[in-house]
């Protein structure tokens, strides 16, 4: 989630703008691999907190459609008031066109980041598939070639995500995977720390990979933050303390306080104060929504339901 906040910076409005080097440089490498690893970190929990225990699939889909749903319905509506509140100032209007890909064909959203979560909704779905294939090595094997299979040929269209659904398949697999057999803790030396940090490096920083082998990337970001979590946590096991139990409410709401610093910066640029524009977008996009989560609890059950509590 720090990633995702840190990727979400962008005070000039310009992806990786090459007038800030280093900031380009890091939206590139978040951007190489953090949200294949936000699905693969979701697989992993899926098994933990559903197939572990072996969940009636209607009591699954239930849980999901509350604790996604409504936030969905909830931050979509809002951004959509928001929009048409500040339509002077949006890129991207509100029209009928986007509702319907919204909420008929759930393509896109006036919120972009929301495509997250329809994709976890339709990768839940599947739930019954993860179930029986779990169960032994040999059909395990056949759900990971499947998962890559429709990874390289996705469906040639975006109804509920599907192109990003068939992009993400095999990471949230693999996280299942993962869960299951204990693969993550084998990482956890400081010989694994060691390699993948070299191959991280290599991959993202260096950029010695062609372009046919990308697809490296995604999975060396991935190994490389699990075993650089799973050696530092013996060490500093509350270094997330402050906003960990609000990660999904940080993703629903941080956004929009990123977005006001943003606002404020375009209206007053500063190189001299770009760092601390900076800092203050990551830390307002980290820490306000955990304010107001913890405010959130204190009142009615249906607020809660509608940031993800």
């Amino acid at each position: 989630m720090l990633l995702v906040v840190v990727g979400h910076v962008t005070l000039t409005n310009v992806f990786q703008d090459p007038d800030y080097p280093i900031v380009s440089a890091v939206e590139r490498i978040i951007y190489s691999f953090h949200m294949p690893l936000f699905i693969f970190i979701s697989g992993w929990l899926f098994y933990y907190t559903c197939l572990k225990k072996n969940k009636p699939y209607k009591e699954v889909m239930k849980a999901k459609f509350k604790r996604l749903g409504i936030p969905f319905l909830a931050f979509t509506v809002t951004t959509m008031g928001l929009k048409l509140l500040f339509a002077p100032y949006m890129k991207r209007i509100v029209d009928v066109h986007e509702i319907m890909n919204t909420f008929l064909f759930f393509s896109s959203n006036p919120l972009g980041e929301m495509w997250f979560i329809i994709v976890l909704l339709v990768l839940m779905s599947l739930y019954p598939i993860y179930k029986n294939m779990v169960q032994k090595s040999n059909s395990a094997c056949i759900l990971i070639v499947v998962s890559l299979i429709i990874s390289l040929f996705p469906p040639p269209c975006d109804f509920f995500q599907l192109r990003r659904v068939a992009y993400m398949l095999p990471f949230f697999v693999m996280g299942i995977l993962f869960c299951k057999y204990g693969w993550a803790e084998r990482l956890f030396t400081f010989k694994f720390l060691f390699i993948f940090t070299c191959i991280f490096f290599c991959c993202n920083v260096f950029q010695f990979l062609p372009e046919k082998m990308n697809f490296i990337m995604p999975w060396a970001g991935i190994f490389f933050s699990l075993s650089l979590c799973g050696n530092s946590v013996r060490y500093v096991p509350g270094l997330f303390e402050s906003f960990r139990d609000y990660t999904f409410q940080i993703f629903l709401m941080g956004i929009f306080f990123q977005m006001a610093i943003r606002f404020i910066f375009q209206r007053f640029p500063s190189d001299t104060l770009y760092g601390i524009f900076y800092l203050s977008s990551i830390v307002c996009g980290l820490y306000i929504p955990v304010i107001i989560s913890r405010i959130v609890m204190r009142g009615p059950k249906i607020l809660q339901n509608c940031i993800g509590l």
